[in-house]
């Protein structure tokens, strides 16, 4: 009886009082529902806090539109990695705490070159990282004597990631289209800790494991046109489109218990109603326009939407009310000294890049939206013996409001991206 008391509770309860909540690790807002979205940005236009969907190099790699792979003459290879640091606070209390984890790795290689090009690549799009606490108040036998007030600490971490190979296609010289099959992983591991006001109640740790897979279809095209306005100058139209994904899920909660003096692992939902459930992507469409001014100058547009309304998360349908379309959307610009001619000192052989941009998030809750902006800067150092690069970019963004009992998070952060290109993968004819 206990047991199932308790089980009830931490599902009812842990987002019921979320003027009690504070996270403690990562976003507060990555603990609702399956994780947070996580946007993917390639190494050339990361300082500018965009994906790159319009944004054709041919000597890094692209991950957010399949129909670059087509265009490429060298293999390239990209990983990034990045640090976030969360100052979290709402109307009472605050804290901080800081999240490092790899972004992406990516490798691109030509099959027909300047033709049609392969890309294998790693990324998450869905990520949890939280630890939060929950209190609030039960009566065990209801009508019946007092309630008994708890605490649950969870803390949580995993997401979805996608495992995906494709292809990308010239179609002309300045046309190109492609496409991407990939397996989505789902993970994630809670575990829970509940204290109680009254000495009969056990605090026994929970752990929440949820898993499933399910396979994803991405599209993509790319054109672009060269001395459009002046001389010299090139407009690059891009955009991408990622089906809705289900992923059939299998949500396991034990604790180990003492029986029979000896310890023993309990699975508490074999038999519920909640043991399988289903978790749903949304559709996806990323667009956005990249002109060139010329070979040193170039602005970059883009428009990301989801339809997160359609999202399914069945373990839990309030929080599943929480999710409401998303739009997030950018502008930046580079400036690249390092193609000019002339010999020039270090600051010459930079990238320098400047971006910001605007998200409605996908959460509406107390009839506020989550919303997040981002600034955006970033520095490419340039290799002098082959088209490798290093890109760091910084960013700082406000998300939430400490209104409507949410919680407000400044977020600073950086990352790093290695690419590696021609040089670096191509035998040397000569020694």
């Amino acid at each position: 009886m206990i047991s199932i008391i308790l089980l009830s509770a931490i599902f009812a309860e842990q987002i019921a009082a979320q003027d009690q909540n504070k996270a403690n690790s990562g976003s507060f807002y990555s603990g609702i529902g399956f994780g947070a979205p996580v946007d993917q940005t390639s190494p050339i236009t990361m300082g500018m806090g965009l994906s790159g969907v319009s944004h054709f190099n041919g000597f890094t790699t692209n991950i957010s539109n399949p129909a670059h792979w087509g265009l490429i003459g060298f293999t390239q290879g990209s990983i990034s990695a990045s640090l976030n640091t969360f100052q979290i606070s709402d109307f009472n209390s605050s804290a901080q705490n800081s999240v490092f984890g790899i972004d992406h790795f990516q490798i691109v290689f030509p099959l027909l070159r300047n033709r049609l090009g392969f890309s294998a690549s790693v990324t998450p799009t869905v990520r949890g990282d939280f630890r939060k606490r929950s209190s609030g108040l039960f009566n065990p036998l209801p009508g019946q004597g007092s309630s008994v007030r708890y605490d649950f600490t969870s803390r949580g971490s995993g997401g979805v990631s996608r495992f995906e190979a494709g292809l990308g296609f010239a179609l002309t010289s300045n046309i190109s289209v492609g496409y991407a099959f990939s397996a989505n992983v789902f993970s994630m591991n809670t575990t829970v800790r509940p204290e109680f006001s009254l000495p009969q109640f056990r605090s026994v740790s929970f752990n929440r494991k949820m898993e499933g897979y399910s396979i994803g279809h991405r599209f993509g095209f790319f054109a672009y046109k060269r001395n459009l306005i002046r001389e010299n100058d090139q407009l690059g139209l891009g955009f991408s489109v990622t089906l809705p994904i289900e992923i059939e899920t299998e949500q396991l909660v034990t604790a180990f218990r003492v029986v029979n003096n000896r310890r023993t692992l309990i699975d508490y939902n074999e038999n519920s109603p909640t043991r399988n459930g289903v978790i749903k992507l949304p559709l996806e469409f990323n667009t956005g326009l990249t002109y060139n001014l010329s070979r040193f100058v170039n602005v970059d547009a883009e428009v990301l939407i989801q339809n997160w309304s359609d999202a399914l998360y069945s373990f839990d349908p309030d929080q599943q009310d929480y999710f409401k379309d998303r739009m997030k959307a950018g502008v930046g610009f580079q400036y690249h000294p390092y193609r000019s001619e002339q010999i020039g000192g270090l600051f010459s052989n930079l990238k320098y890049s400047l971006g910001v941009t605007y998200d409605t998030g996908n959460l509406e809750i107390n009839n506020q939206e989550v919303e997040t902006i981002y600034l955006n800067a970033g520095i490419g150092l340039m290799s002098i013996r082959s088209y490798s690069s290093i890109d760091l970019s910084f960013h700082y963004g406000i998300r939430g409001t400490e209104s409507a009992n949410l919680v407000k998070e400044n977020i600073w952060g950086f990352k790093l991206s290695l690419n590696l290109a021609e040089m670096m993968f191509v035998r040397q004819r000569f020694q």
